[in-house]
């Protein structure tokens, strides 16, 4: 059980938060729990509904497939069983089984990066940064890197603050 009950009513918010749920639900149809429970400040709330603006970036360079290919591997290397699950069932949805696929070798290079990112490496062996480098720009890599980053902040968050599952991601 969540450590902190998300919001359910965008009534009890002040303006700005009630402007920024109403914003949530627009974008994304529902009110995820993980929103609900940043949606408590909402300087927490911008922080992480920034990383969409480069998560959109990255389904452009990447395709739908290879991002979540890449955020599974990051959320379960991170160990968060929110995410994780989360991004099982986008792989799912694009008719792919996160336990037994073939991934393309730009996704190969994207789970290898996810797994050193997830599992908080502080430094790229040669070969993956090689890699890296042949398949893509310095922008990319900062894009990359960067969601990266915000990932497993959200991968903490909703470790730390032991969010529920959402409903829809248990069917």
């Amino acid at each position: 059980m969540a450590l902190i009950q998300p919001v359910k009513d965008s009534d009890v918010l002040d303006a700005e938060r009630r402007h920024a749920y109403e914003e949530e639900i627009e974008r994304a149809g529902m009110l995820t729990n993980m929103k609900g429970t940043t949606l408590l400040s909402l300087a927490v709330h911008q922080a992480y509904a920034s990383s969409y603006l480069i998560k959109e970036e990255l389904i452009k360079l990447l395709g739908k497939r290879a991002f979540a290919v890449y955020a599974h591997a990051i959320s379960n290397s991170s160990g968060c069983l929110l995410c994780s699950t989360y991004f099982r069932r986008e792989l799912r949805n694009l008719k792919v089984d996160p336990k037994d696929f073939e991934p393309t070798p730009r996704e190969q290079i994207l789970m290898e990066l996810g797994l050193a990112i997830g599992g908080r490496k502080m430094n790229l062996n040669s070969d993956l940064w090689g890699s890296l480098k042949a398949e893509f720009s310095e922008q990319d890599i900062v894009n990359l890197v960067g969601f990266g980053g915000k990932m497993v902040a959200t991968n903490i968050f909703n470790s730390i603050l032991e969010v529920d599952l959402d409903p829809y991601l248990t069917v």
